[in-house]
């Protein structure tokens, strides 16, 4: 379905600030780019919107959501709770294949973390996430995560961009959670789950506050000065 693929493109460039945030989609200008009529645009529109990535108003048309503290706040109180329940059914129930792919894709993010290969090392960081929600044979739970990843993909790649240690925190933390889940101990792989998305959103949130995309008033606290 064209729509779908269009949301898809879309997608991408705001999760990778091609589109940066508050910039305005205007309905004419994707239709041209895309060879598409009114009707299929409207429909990616609502997808996009329904996904947390645009914001559609009567007198400002459609643009990208913005990246406030706020939000990140909020996805990351999900985060929290939902990575490590995948991490402990994971642990749980992860068959041979699902080992192949976690071990593949630890090595990987470790060979692009010493190559110092940003966009290689966060593929690898994605794709690693995607391999414990499926590896935990949970569909309600996979379903549930993969709304939250979406917005959570800009403000993960922000700090992949700007802070190093989202890097070599990310790596250490996966393997952790790797190592928990490979040996089937359920309540270790929750625990280190839960801590790196708190880690993880103490370094987001400080790159945030540093960028040309923080909102006026937003700030670098942790979770715990919450």
């Amino acid at each position: 379905m064209i729509a779908i693929e269009v949301a898809r493109v879309l997608s991408d460039r705001i999760v990778f600030l091609e589109l940066a945030p508050d910039t305005r989609i205007l309905e004419e200008e994707v239709g041209a780019s895309f060879g598409v009529s009114r009707s299929p645009i409207r429909e990616v529109f609502r997808m996009l919107e329904a996904d947390g990535l645009v914001v559609r108003t009567a007198r400002k048309g459609v643009r990208v959501t913005p990246m406030s503290r706020r939000d990140l706040d909020e996805v990351y109180a999900c985060r929290v709770g939902l990575e490590g329940l995948a991490a402990a059914e994971a642990a749980r129930h992860i068959d041979d294949e699902g080992r192949k792919q976690v071990k593949a894709l630890i090595a990987g993010m470790g060979q692009a973390f010493k190559a110092k290969d940003v966009p290689t090392f966060f593929n690898h960081n994605v794709s690693f996430t995607r391999a414990i929600h499926t590896a935990s044979q949970n569909q309600t739970l996979i379903r549930i995560v993969a709304g939250i990843e979406k917005q959570a993909m800009r403000y993960r790649y922000l700090a992949h961009l700007q802070s190093s240690e989202m890097l070599s925190m990310t790596l250490e933390g996966h393997s952790g959670v790797a190592d928990a889940v490979l040996a089937g101990d359920v309540p270790l792989a929750r625990r280190r789950a839960e801590q790196l998305m708190r880690r993880a959103h103490d370094v987001i949130a400080k790159a945030l506050s540093e960028s040309s995309y923080a909102l006026p008033g937003d700030s670098g606290d942790t979770f715990e000065d919450l």
